[in-house]
């Protein structure tokens, strides 16, 4: 180790939650092989939506049938049933009345009815445009399934009983049978029938979102005390179930279906005793499968769940059946986790596992899990209860030869001595599926250290300053005495966002200057020079925040370009902007920023990195890259707004997915233009300096530009002083 390690892991408390989703075509998660040994498994297969179904947003179980509410390619409300015995899709269409705007809240089936929760709103017209009306309401609608005829009527009574004036918040509809449904609003409920007029009152102990399973024929509904059987014809609960991990999860096989700890179980109705079903992290297509608290189990023992990482937002259906897996061997992957404390103990209870672990990473191991014929990862949690045991499980790994893979995402830059991580970059050249060119150039660069590509992070965003257009003077004259006589000449215009204040302001600049006045790779830093001299006059002329003010901002220092490039930008300038970055400097005056996931200073990113390396003792080293592989490749939803990944294909395609011309002339809030768009590939491709966040130097440089503040030193001296403290600093950390 080069030096002690001060820093706080973060607890990130994964609850092991149940998707739902459906299947019938050939299995994705298995690859087969004539010499392969085979074990019985769970294999999951992708269901389509038909060509009439866009997306699902609700989900209800009868018997062996999914009933889903949607949308059609035309954005015209639909519903859907899928029979999973016979793999039979039906569409019911049906009429919204004159409901303004409709949305198809949810769905319960009973009987030979569906029943449905109708909410009006406004268009995304009427909120370009600015008009809201105050008189939405709410619609009961009944579908008969044998005829097909349908209704939808509005419901009459709003507030307390069935007075006017509260606007009561409907939450939730359950289909009782043909001619009746339980309507719920908070802590009220109404029974109604198909003409919305109310049967009765009742007092019951759930909650208007009305949460539900079902076993067989038997109804279970949410309540205080636990989930309980709920007679539909007498109104009645029986006794609560005392069994932890339930949730919306109906079975056609005579039990109970709970989640737990990413798995899921099958829990005997008479002494709640559970098997384990399958482990969602096995099982499941991508991790935001395992997200949902919903799924069917049919009279086959098959297992249901949608297919779609926004569990209210679904894209089709996914099938979990039993059948012949391969037997794989196993990768342990290494993650960090905090065990000591209270919070410890009760996510224990609770079912939650002990190590911390970024969406992308999961989403990684289910998607490798399931895709690769010969290897399947296991988490190792390595855990610590205070600081003495911190420091020597850091120490211990040197020796640790149970590992073959290490997430080091919540780990500070240069933690880990030297030679603990094997170099990547001969795994690169050796693979024919991926090459060097396949990488953003500067940023395969920025994490090749000392000649090799020992941990691979897999995402960054930008920091940098934006300004109006036809304020810009250019790079080569966009100096601070110029930005100063800008602040001068504008008086109109707020210098800075309001909320950045001197504290802030001061950080940023410190980052700034850790990429652009440090050279990792000699180990040296030039902070006496005129360049960093003339910033250090610039941030002292800077105001210290302000008020809130709706006019242009001269300019804006941005931490998370990836996120706010094409939205926050336009709205500070209220209208468009142009990347300037800081002043006096070579190339962009952008820098790269690894993003928030490190807990050594604040980063206020919306995404998180994932950072990740190989073991140099591992005996799988094969393995374990092409788990590194899978996780480089990233999902096809990359959201480019949570960072800018390192692979190119990844970054062109979200970039291009994020492109729009949309515009909100009320709050000058914009999309990203294809102008915008070509601007951020000039950044990412000409950028090559790295933000070094480094807690106790970014300390350093504060403590003397306080001084600097203060009165106590001039510019010149302030930038000599820290030139001859961090001058040691970097000596000791990069040399």
């Amino acid at each position: 180790m080069k030096r002690h390690i001060a820093w706080l892991l973060l607890l990130c408390l994964v609850l092991g939650l149940c998707a739902c989703g459906s299947g019938d075509g050939n299995a994705e998660g298995i690859i087969s092989g004539e010499d392969s040994e085979a074990t019985d498994g769970w294999i999951p297969s992708r269901i389509a939506f038909p060509d009439w179904l866009a997306r699902s947003t609700g989900w209800e179980t009868l018997g062996d049938t999914i009933w889903l509410s949607g949308l059609t390619p035309e954005n015209a409300l639909v519903a859907a049933s899928y029979d999973t015995l016979s793999g039979q899709w039906r569409r019911i269409d049906f009429t919204t009345g004159d409901a303004y705007h409709p949305q198809l809240g949810n769905l319960s089936a009973a009987g030979n009815s569906l029943w449905g929760l109708l909410q009006e709103g406004p268009s995304w017209e009427d909120l370009n445009q600015g008009r809201f009306r105050d008189d939405y309401g709410y619609y009961v609608l009944h579908i008969d399934l044998g005829s097909g005829a349908s209704t939808a009527v509005r419901i009459p009574f709003e507030g307390e009983g069935s007075t006017e004036g509260s606007g009561l918040h409907f939450s939730g509809i359950l289909g009782l049978d043909d001619d009746r449904a339980l309507l719920g609003a908070m802590d009220r409920f109404y029974v109604i029938d198909a003409n919305a007029a109310i049967l009765s009152e009742p007092s019951l102990p759930t909650n208007g979102s009305l949460w539900h399973f079902r076993v067989g024929d038997t109804l279970y509904l949410w309540t205080q005390e636990g989930y309980a059987p709920f007679d539909p014809k007498a109104l009645r609960f029986g006794e609560p179930l005392d069994i932890d991990g339930l949730g919306e999860a109906s079975s056609n096989s005579g039990h109970f279906l709970r989640k737990w700890q990413r798995s899921l179980c099958a829990a005997d109705p008479a002494t709640g005793e559970s098997e384990l079903l399958f482990r969602w992290m096995d099982v499941a297509l991508s991790f935001g499968d395992t997200q949902g608290g919903i799924c069917l189990e049919n009279s086959l023992g098959d297992v249901y769940y949608p297919d779609g990482e926004d569990t209210m937002l679904f894209k089709g259906l996914i099938c979990a059946k039993r059948g012949q897996v391969p037997v794989k061997q196993t990768l342990r992957l290494g993650c960090f986790g905090e065990s000591g404390g209270e919070l410890y103990a009760q996510a224990q209870a609770n079912g939650a596992l002990p190590y911390s672990a970024t969406t992308e990473l999961l989403d990684a191991i289910v998607r490798f899990n399931n895709t690769d014929p010969e290897y399947r990862i296991e988490v190792v949690p390595i855990t610590y209860a205070n600081e003495q045991e911190r420091d020597r499980v850091l120490i211990e790994l040197a020796t640790r030869t149970d590992l073959d893979l290490l997430d080091t995402s919540m780990l500070p830059d240069n933690a880990l001595d030297s030679g603990l991580l094997a170099d990547m970059l001969p795994m690169i050249d050796a693979d024919e599926s991926i090459s060097r060119e396949d990488f953003i150039e500067p940023l395969l660069a920025l994490m090749t250290q000392s000649g090799g590509l020992y941990e691979y992070t897999d995402k960054f965003t930008l920091l940098t300053i934006t300004t109006h257009p036809d304020l810009f003077p250019g790079r080569e004259n966009w100096t601070a005495a110029n930005i100063e006589a800008l602040i001068a000449a504008h008086p109109e215009m707020d210098p800075l966002w309001h909320s950045y204040d001197r504290e802030l302001v001061t950080t940023l600049f410190c980052w700034a200057a850790s990429a652009e006045f440090i050279d990792r790779a000699t180990a040296s830093c030039s902070f006496d020079g005129p360049a960093f001299v003339h910033w250090l006059e610039l941030l002292k002329a800077l105001p210290d925040g302000g008020q809130y003010s709706e006019e242009p901002k001269l300019m804006n220092i941005c931490y998370d370009l990836a996120f706010n490039a094409g939205h926050q930008e336009k709205y500070m300038m209220k209208g468009e902007y142009v990347v300037a970055g800081f002043p006096e400097t070579q190339g962009t005056g952008s820098y790269y920023l690894k993003l928030g996931s490190s807990p050594n200073p604040w980063r206020g990113t919306i995404g998180e990195n994932t950072r990740i390396g190989i073991l140099a003792a591992s005996g799988r080293q094969e393995g374990a890259w092409r788990f590194v592989r899978t996780l480089m490749e990233g999902s096809d939803d990359f959201t480019l707004s949570r960072g800018i990944p390192v692979f190119k294909a990844a970054f062109e395609r979200a970039l291009e997915a994020e492109i729009s011309d949309d515009f909100d002339e009320r709050f000058q809030i914009g999309y990203l233009s294809a102008e915008n768009a070509e601007e951020l590939r000039r950044q990412v491709y000409g950028t090559t300096k790295l933000v070094v966040p480094d807690e106790a130097l970014i300390r350093l440089m504060r403590e003397e530009i306080k001084r600097y503040h203060d009165g106590q030193l001039s510019a010149a001296e302030a930038a000599a002083a820290i030139q001859s403290r961090a001058k040691i600093y970097v000596s000791e950390q990069y040399g």
